[in-house]
């Protein structure tokens, strides 16, 4: 019978050291499990294949989260918005389908990512749109057939660069092996007040060569009915949402000392927002036109390792293609242009001033209505990288590396007509607006960092980083529209550069076989830029932001790892924050303020018994601004965020409780299964100041997931409850386009699912 155990763990990365809370359920070609003793603690040696080395468990300083794929089953964790209750001071802001923002320790802002996102060495870009906002607009990943899923917490700058000042996820996937095998997993579901849906995913390994050549490939589809309506289209399940992906591997091993990886990862999603309107009534949304969405990924990357004996060679290559389709609904602002003043776009202002005027002017308003932003886009990116790492287990380890990226993005932006009827397009008819947005980023670094242990228990890390980028965004405008102030514009190019150096030090102390104390600094930065946006009388540019982290903590254990209890504590400081200005028709990048987060996380797990694992972890954030946030060349409004204001979507606290129970069922290797998960998330904002009519509450909401089955080695069949007490859990929440209707994105309604497995 497999057991099934959760263990707090820390884990260190060649000369970046990590710790966290991990699932001893590894696979068997990562960990060796030992069993666990009559005491209900654990033997085993954890060693995961994280960042850079092969390294073990609780060992070393800083803060990782590593999910097995054993616990990510159990937990019926499936794709990146259910990360959130098992992670300490994770944040996934979900305003629907292309627009997910992922945030650790409360680093929360427009412009590129936060958080970088990986899998296995490969990173994944998000498309920029039209406002230089990559990190808004975040992809799901699946979490099934990984070996793990590890979360690096604080920045990431000296071997991640840019993009990682909050942290990395990284998903770990199954490497073929050279044994036949394979496994189906079977879902149904039903949610209140929705309707039903399914999911398959598949995996199949083939061994080709023995012990030189192995395919692994895997499946996934994922299929569900809605559950918010918009009435006044006549429409159900508008969030309804179709997904097909999987992944190819290849592991090839010519010689001994060399291993060569290839992957071609596919997704393509297709769906409508989960934004509803609480005015409208529960599960209602308000939107004049539909707003379709679809996403196409794909991504291939090749990667090879050589041992060279006294160090190992590591070269990775990858290259993404990504096209997205986002719509949004404009209707509120543009009749929010029904003004006298902004009749003058239209008419003479001596015609407006007339009752008859300014009649014509809001008729010409409402020949423009009902109507969507329509914006295909595409991004490109090529990333590279090269490092040479010391080998064994030294008191002397080192890595040296560089890094190249060439990322290019292209938008069509247009305003188009839809049906009053239903919401569809109009077909045929010429856009109300028309433009063209390009943003060409280029990227080079060289890192290096060492890890010295002069005495026994002692290791100190240092680590430094060099970046260059240029960067290069223009468009034109084809088509204007006058009450957004838009015309006609010819085709420019606007270019920006910068280049510096990110750090990193360490210091830990093993105190004792069981307890490990550690402190640190580190910092992080995300590229700056050039605005090409509409209504801009010139292009503005943006320069880097930039963090500094420091941050300390203990890792402990107790009773052979019976009680495993891991404490830490953070600043950080934040300077030259990018934030989002939002002009009233358009919104732009710039540079504002400064933050202070100051943050304190724990994760315990407790194994009182054999079968039995109770999993905790929490995270306490006091996220601030310690400057007031007026960009240049913008006036003050009583809107505008001051010293003191919170940053938004960051909860205070959030706590997450788990409980899993395992038990022989007689002879015939067969157990059952019995597991609760209970999380809560403080309340937060979406904006920073009471005055703003953004300044809407989302958190403050307890969840309960219930799950319940029986397996063997082969089979499993499992009932489970999501969202048990039907909670209306808000993780988003904002206005209509420029309107004042509140909208809202919240957890989906109770869910009844069962689930059926199988392996050969």
């Amino acid at each position: 019978m497999t057991k099934f155990l959760n263990a707090a763990a820390t884990v260190t990365i060649g000369s970046i050291l990590v710790s966290g809370f991990a699932s001893a359920a590894l696979a068997a070609d990562t960990a060796e499990i030992a069993p666990a003793d009559s005491s209900g603690g654990t033997s085993e040696e954890i060693v995961v294949t994280s960042l850079k080395r092969e390294v073990k468990l609780q060992d070393a300083p800083a803060s990782i989260t590593a999910i097995s794929g054993d616990t990510l089953r159990s937990a019926n964790i499936d794709s990146a918005n259910d990360l959130v209750r098992a992670v300490p001071s994770l944040t996934i802001t979900d305003a629907g389908p292309g627009q997910r923002r992922i945030t650790l320790r409360g680093i929360r802002s427009a412009g590129d990512a936060q958080v970088g996102i990986y899998y296995d060495e490969t990173p994944v870009a998000g498309p920029p749109g039209t406002t230089s906002d990559p990190g808004g607009s975040q992809s799901d990943f699946k979490l099934f057939d990984l070996e793990r899923v590890e979360v690096l917490r604080g920045p990431q700058g000296t071997l991640y660069g840019a993009g990682a000042v909050g942290g990395t996820i990284r998903l770990v996937t199954r490497k073929p092996d050279f044994e036949f095998g394979g496994n189906v997993d079977v879902s149904g579901t039903t949610t209140e007040g929705g309707g039903q849906g399914y999911q398959l995913n598949a995996a199949v390994n083939l061994p080709i060569v023995k012990d030189v050549l192995a395919v692994r490939g895997v499946y996934f589809r994922r299929d569900n009915d809605g559950w918010v309506d918009n009435p006044g289209l006549g429409l159900k399940g508008i969030n309804a949402e179709r997904s097909d992906g999987g992944r190819v591997l290849v592991r090839f091993i010519p010689a001994p000392w060399l291993t060569i990886d290839g992957a071609a990862h596919f997704l393509f999603t297709e769906g409508g927002a989960s934004t509803w309107s609480p005015s409208a009534g529960k599960y209602n949304a308000v939107n004049a036109s539909q707003v379709p969405y679809t996403d196409k990924q794909r991504l291939y990357s090749l990667s090879a390792r050589a041992e060279l004996g006294f160090a190992d060679l590591v070269a990775t290559t990858s290259y993404q293609d990504r096209d997205t389709l986002v719509t949004r609904d404009p209707t509120p602002l543009f009749r929010s242009f029904k003004t006298r003043a902004t009749c003058a776009t239209h008419f003479t202002a001596a015609v407006c001033a007339t009752n008859n005027g300014f009649a014509a002017y809001n008729a010409y308003v409402d020949g423009l209505l009902p109507v969507i932003y329509y914006q295909p886009q595409s991004v490109t990116d090529w990333t590279s990288e090269l490092r040479l790492q010391s080998s064994g287990t030294s008191w002397f380890q080192w890595t040296v590396g560089g890094f190249y990226e060439d990322r290019d993005a292209k938008v069509l932006s247009e305003a188009r007509r839809t049906n009053a009827s239903d919401g569809s397009q109009i077909a045929g008819a010429t856009p109300l607006l028309q433009r063209h947005v390009v943003d060409y980023l280029k990227q080079k670094a060289a890192f290096g960092e060492i890890a010295v242990t002069p005495l026994s228990g002692l290791t100190l890390t240092g680590g430094l980083r060099y970046y260059s980028y240029d960067k290069t965004v223009g468009g034109d405008t084809t088509i204007g529209l006058d009450i957004l102030r838009t015309s006609v514009t010819p085709w420019a190019l606007y270019k920006t550069n910068n280049k510096g150096w990110l750090y990193k030090g360490n210091v830990s102390w093993k105190a004792a076989d069981n307890v490990l104390v550690y402190g640190q600094v580190a910092t992080g930065y995300r590229p700056g830029g050039v605005n090409q946006v509409l209504g801009l009388a010139q292009a503005l540019s943006y320069a880097p932001d930039k963090l500094t982290t420091y941050e300390g903590g203990i890792k402990t254990s107790f009773g052979g790892d019976a009680l495993i209890l891991n404490l830490g504590g953070y600043i950080t400081d934040w300077s030259d924050m990018q934030v989002s200005i939002n002009s009233g028709s358009f919104v732009y990048l710039g540079n504002a303020g400064a933050a202070r987060i100051k943050g304190v996380e724990a994760e315990a797990t407790l194994n009182p018994t054999r079968g039995l694992t109770f999993n905790v972890n929490a995270a306490f954030t006091d996220a601030k601004l310690t400057e007031d946030q007026v960009p240049d060349g913008v006036t003050p409004l009583a809107s505008t965020a001051r010293r003191g204001d919170k940053i938004p979507f960051i909860a205070p606290q959030t706590v997450s409780f788990a409980g899993q129970y395992d038990w022989a069922l007689g002879s015939g290797g067969w157990s059952a299964l019995l597991r609760g998960d209970l999380s809560y998330t403080g309340a937060s904002r979406a904006d920073f100041r009471p005055t703003s009519i953004s300044y809407r509450k989302v958190g403050d909401y307890t969840l309960a997931n219930a799950r319940i089955g029986v397996r063997n080695e082969r089979y499993g069949v499992f009932f489970y409850v999501n969202n048990l007490t039907n909670t209306v859990a808000r993780t988003s929440a904002g206005n209509t386009l420029g309107g004042t209707t509140e909208t809202v994105t919240t957890i989906p309604p109770r869910t009844y699912g069962i689930n059926l497995t199988g392996s050969f």
